[in-house]
């Protein structure tokens, strides 16, 4: 084959390939009914062509849309600005679009959108606004939109919402209010959303939760309040609780949580608490939930748990407690989910694990126990695991004399499990060696065992034997500075 030949080859397969690659974005492969405008252009265009239904500003340089932009083109049902320089709207910017289901406005220098732009959309059903500049939003923005199903306002600046303002989103599934600047909730803004099943508040400054927030909300299926400021939750803060599947609560300021706070969730799956500042647990805090399969508790302050408290949770895959201050863990504190494949103990202050700790967690896969205080471990605490496959063992400062033979041969005998190497901290001469590499008779107890005894002597440091056991200190050792008493 020539030079040209194999140029022409390898230029149609990267044709082919070009032609084979996925469309990342909607608007990388527009369809038919599609029509992309991108940053050369400056205005909204009075008449799109014939059969486009679809619409896209993708960084474009239009600062106003002007009133009647879209007059024309009554046939849209999808439009869309994406990074644009948009800074305002004009009353009735969007008049005429009678059809249009979806609308997006995001990633722009946009402060304020006019009360009645939206007015005659009947047809919408969903607004998306993120990532714009947006500080406030008034009652009547979003008035006879009653066929809205979603509407996405984060990643603004929003501070104030009016009451009411959401009140005529009767049919209402997903208001996404996150990454925004609320220090405050109202009960009254979501007091007309029955239907409401997502409600997101995460990433604002909220210190606290009205009781009654979600009081007339029964159809809830996630509700969002991580990363906030919340220090304390009411006991009575979800009346509804039959259909809750996802309940975000992690990275905020929570001390304690109420006594069975968590009682009554048959249908939650995801449930986050890291990231908070619990100091304790009450005994009775979760009833059963069969659909909870992973929990976390990382970055707490917890140094005790009450034990059984996680007995309901029968159906618990995954348990987190790595992060805490944990100094000492017990057996009863896993009594339940006896089905647990990951249990993450890592980044806490733990000293010594008892022999019979995992005698019930015989489905454990991945055991960490790295970054504790561990100097050894009691002999066969690893033989209930049989389904162990991976262990975590560094950054312990592991005691490398005779009482760390068992814990030696085990990890020789199951090197392929051990994910994180143990090392050495003690004794100095083998500090930093890894426990697998070395040799049994490199590990020697410091002391001469019960059945050594030593006998003064006039050779300095010299240390006389014998098997028979003596009612004196075993390991005295005299020199010809000192007599015998």
């Amino acid at each position: 084959m020539s030079r040209g030949e194999i140029i022409v080859l390898i230029l149609s397969l990267l044709f082919e390939a070009s032609l084979n690659q996925p469309c990342e974005r909607e608007t990388d492969c527009p369809t038919e009914n599609q029509e992309v405008f991108s940053s050369s252009t400056t205005e909204i265009p009075s008449l799109l062509r014939p059969g486009v239904t679809e619409v896209f500003f993708l960084s474009s340089q239009i600062e106003t849309i002007p009133k009647g932009a879209f007059v024309k083109n009554p046939q849209l049902e999808k439009l869309e600005l994406l990074s644009t320089t948009t800074t305002s709207i004009e009353p009735g910017a969007f008049e005429g679009l009678v059809d249009l289901k979806h609308i997006e406005i995001s990633s722009t220098p946009l402060t304020w959108i006019p009360v009645g732009v939206f007015k005659d959309l009947s047809n919408l059903e969903k607004i998306i606004l993120k990532f714009n500049k947006l500080r406030s939003l008034e009652k009547g923005l979003f008035d006879g939109l009653d066929k809205l199903t979603e509407l996405q306002l984060h990643g603004n600046d929003i501070g104030s919402i009016e009451d009411g303002t959401f009140d005529g989103l009767e049919n209402l599934l997903v208001l996404h209010l996150a990454k925004n600047n609320l220090s405050a909730v109202s009960t009254h803004w979501f007091s007309n959303l029955n239907k409401l099943q997502t409600l997101r508040l995460y990433d604002n400054q909220l210190t606290s939760v009205p009781e009654d927030i979600f009081q007339n909300l029964p159809n809830l299926k996630e509700i969002a309040l991580h990363g906030n400021k919340i220090a304390e939750l009411s006991p009575n803060l979800f009346p509804h609780k039959e259909k809750l599947n996802k309940l975000l609560l992690e990275n905020n300021l929570l001390t304690g949580l109420p006594e069975g706070f968590f009682v009554g969730f048959p249908q939650l799956k995801t449930l986050t608490l890291q990231k908070n500042k619990l100091t304790s647990l009450p005994p009775a805090l979760f009833g059963e939930m069969p659909k909870l399969t992973d929990l976390s508790l990382s970055q707490n302050s917890l140094s005790t748990i009450p034990k059984g408290v996680f007995s309901p949770l029968k159906k618990l895959k995954k348990l987190d407690l790595s992060k805490n201050q944990f100094v000492k863990v017990y057996a009863e504190y896993f009594e339940g989910p006896e089905k647990l494949v990951d249990l993450n103990l890592q980044n806490n202050k733990i000293k010594s694990l008892d022999a019979d700790l995992f005698e019930k967690l015989q489905s454990v896969v991945t055991l960490r126990l790295a970054h504790n205080d561990l100097h050894t471990l009691p002999e066969d605490i690893f033989e209930p695991l049989l389904k162990l496959k991976k262990l975590y063992l560094s950054d312990n400062p592991w005691r490398c004399d005779c009482n760390l033979i068992p814990l030696h041969l085990w990890i020789k005998a199951n090197s392929d499990k051990i994910v994180s190497a143990a090392v050495c901290e003690y004794p100095e001469h083998l500090k930093g060696q890894n426990i697998k590499s070395l040799t049994e008779d490199q590990f020697i107890c410091p002391h001469p065992s019960p059945h050594t005894t030593a006998f003064p002597t006039t050779e300095p440091t010299t240390i006389v034997t014998t098997t028979t056991p003596i009612l004196t200190t075993p390991t005295t050792t005299f020199t010809n500075h000192h007599s015998p008493h």
